[in-house]
């Protein structure tokens, strides 16, 4: 039942519509309206609503886990390092208040816990440390703590608001999508549990959500900069904290509606690969550049600059592409509670990663917009874990007393890919040296290697079950001595003796059919020393021949009272496949000892297996993986000269040998 009251401040109604709720703003003067059990207290006024560009209104109705909900006010916190975020109370039928986070394009349902005295102490949470709730079985990181302070209000509240009041708190990140937050404005410290939703999940109309990026994506806003007047289109004015001036460089506060100036240097402090403004598909990912800033590091009193262009879309959170020493990356913020950081190693959804640089990364220019108060000098520690196409990064940092820890993962883009991205007209400059996370380019020839190989195996596999040889054509001849000399009558000198001749042999005609490769074999069982056979196959249609060269040798003797025998009787050469036709074979035998008689068998056989082209084929193809494996390996080695880890991680720093495997379910391209 709705309950009307008025405004102690200027007398006008005020309607409580939810009977739990504590607080009303009042519409007519925003004073913040709080009810008693007999009267109405006014708190104070609250300030006007920052437009945020929010997807979600007082009044919205949605529903969560089965139950429906009504979304009944809203406050805004302003965060210490500048901004502010949108807090909604959602009111559901059987009497709870859900509190939905809306912040950067994230939104988190959360429900207020029964008070217990266990919780964490304030001085114990430090960003990156695990902490134990009651009754949840995984650990929360702590994400963030800092001090927020109440700011905007409107609708009805389910707590007392002071306006302009400041309380500390701590945001927790847990395994799949969990969140909590620890707020010490009381005694024990309260304690909200849930998780990051989706709009969709929240039940909110698509038409709804539609509308409101639809108003996002026009609500761009125009402005000179106070310093050389250059024109400023800012794209996300509703989040924007910062914004540096392309033209002049100067740093300007966007949080006063106008623009006021911090400092001017003398010139911008970097020049743009990709121009602000410009927008890029990413498949179907469409990213508009909207700032960047240029950050170093210090090692050994060298400065290792990079660039990190903001990347926006009205329905989406805030991404960045990163540009150092030519090589690019596309990096998406992830929870910090779905990451386990060990020693030189961490882990991000089933992935490892291995740890590779550390350092502080200090702020040396900004161009454009920035949703935080970023500062030249700005300083913040990193550390970067590498699995090749992919980086796993934290940043920790802070302004005041809020500290936070942030994890990303990027993802190794080529120059060509951001030029086509882009749809730039110059080429961007060539990469130098190798990239932490730069994937080794003939990764693929491992792959193909093993298909081929695989292929190969399969095909001689085939050829020994299936293939059948066919026995075509089997002779036996007989080597004879020479003819003795023919006699002379007394008196009369014999004729000198004719030169020794090979003896000519020919077989019976054979037919082969085709496609099916020859083989021929010659067999002399009885065969002592040596012999050579050139052997002919004639084809009967047009006389045309292919030779092969055949040698046998068998030598026996006793050494040392031991019998010893070398050599072969039998050998087979092959020949390609012929035409189908009728065939012949005509052999000219050699041999060292012409006085003996010897059988020599020939024979002829077509679809043989021949195991010398298959091992010729698979020598081939391992050279090829091993060559670039041995590539591949100083590609590796060359990544880690410059690395803070060692490759093999012993959790010492510098650089030494190892594998670099990347991680241990064989996803990575090292």
């Amino acid at each position: 039942m709705s309950v009307r009251v008025g405004c102690p401040a200027c007398g006008g109604p005020v309607v409580f519509e939810v009977g739990s709720s504590a607080l009303a703003v009042c519409p007519h003067c925003r004073s913040a309206v709080a009810r008693g059990d007999r009267s109405v207290e006014d708190l104070g006024k609250v300030a006007a609503l920052v437009e945020t560009g929010a997807a979600l209104r007082v009044g919205l109705e949605g529903h969560y886990d089965g139950q429906k909900f009504r979304l009944t006010g809203r406050t805004q916190l302003k965060h210490p390092a500048g901004g502010v975020w949108d807090e909604w109370y959602a009111a559901f039928p059987d009497g709870r208040w859900g509190w939905l986070s809306e912040a950067q394009g994230r939104y988190y349902l959360l429900f207020e816990q029964s008070p217990r005295a266990d919780r964490p102490q304030w001085n114990s949470l430090t960003p990156g440390r695990k902490v134990k709730l009651h009754g949840m079985p995984t650990r929360f990181t702590v994400a963030e703590t800092g001090t927020a302070t109440a700011a905007g209000a409107e609708g009805e509240l389910p707590y007392r608001l002071v306006p302009g009041q400041t309380y500390r708190y701590a945001d927790l990140s847990g395994p799949d999508r969990a969140f909590a937050t620890l707020d010490y404005g009381d005694t024990p410290p309260a304690l909200y549990l849930g998780k990051e939703v989706t709009l969709g999940e929240l039940g909110v109309a698509a038409e709804v959500r539609r509308e409101t990026w639809e108003l996002r994506e026009v609500g761009g806003k125009r402005l000179g900069c106070p310093n050389c007047g250059g024109p400023l289109d800012l794209k996300a004015p509703d989040t924007t904290e910062r914004v540096g001036c392309p033209y002049c460089g100067s740093l300007l506060d966007a949080t006063q509606g106008d623009l006021r100036l911090l400092n001017a240097p003398s010139q911008p402090p970097f020049e743009l690969q990709i121009p602000l403004g410009t927008t890029g598909t990413f498949g179907a990912d469409e990213r508009t550049v909207i700032g960047a800033i240029r950050r170093a590091v210090v090692a050994g009193g060298t400065e290792y600059p990079w660039t990190e262009y903001l990347l926006y879309h009205p329905r989406d959170e805030f991404e960045w592409l990163v540009c150092s020493d030519g090589h690019w990356s596309r990096v998406k913020g992830v929870p910090a509670g779905e990451v386990e950081e060990g020693k030189v190693l961490a882990t991000f959804r089933g992935r490892t990663y291995r740890k590779f640089q550390a350092g502080t990364a200090i702020v040396r220019g900004v161009l454009g917009e920035c949703y935080w108060k970023v500062a030249v000098g700005e300083r913040a520690e990193t550390l970067d874990a590498i699995r090749p196409p992919e980086m796993l990064s934290k940043e920790e940092g802070g302004a005041g007393d809020a500290r936070e820890v942030n994890w990303s993962l990027g993802t190794y883009l080529r120059p060509a890919e951001v030029r086509a991205a882009f749809d730039l007209k110059d080429p961007l400059p060539a990469p130098v040296g190798i990239a932490p996370n730069q994937p080794f380019p003939y990764q693929p020839v491992y792959r193909y290697a093993a298909l081929f190989v695989g292929a190969l195996c399969l095909l001689g596999l085939f050829a020994l079950v299936f293939l059948r040889t066919r026995t075509v054509a089997e002779q036996t001849f007989t080597l004879r001595p020479p003819a003795p000399p023919t006699p002379t009558a007394p008196g009369v000198a014999a004729p000198p003796a004719p030169a020794e001749k090979a003896q000519e042999f020919f077989t019976d005609q054979f037919e082969l059919r085709p496609r099916r490769n020859v083989r021929v074999t010659l067999s002399c069982p009885e065969l002592t020393g040596w012999l050579a056979a050139d052997v002919d196959l004639v084809r009967q249609a047009d006389g045309s021949t292919e030779s092969v060269f055949i040698p046998l040798t068998r030598y026996s003797g006793v050494e040392d009272g031991e019998a010893w025998t070398e050599g072969d009787t039998e050998g087979r050469k092959y020949l390609s496949a012929q035409p189908a036709g009728e065939y012949s074979l005509r052999l000219e035998v050699e041999r060292e000892n012409p006085q003996a008689t010897l059988p020599l068998t020939v024979k002829v056989e077509e679809g043989a297996a021949h195991a010398g082209p298959w091992l010729l084929a698979l020598l081939a193809l391992v050279l090829v993986p091993i060559g670039v494996g041995i590539y591949h390996l100083a590609f590796v080695l060359k990544r880690w000269e410059n690395a803070d880890f060692h490759m093999a991680g012993d959790g010492t720093a510098g650089t030494g040998g190892g594998d670099d495997s990347g991680g241990d379910d064989g996803g990575s391209d090292d």
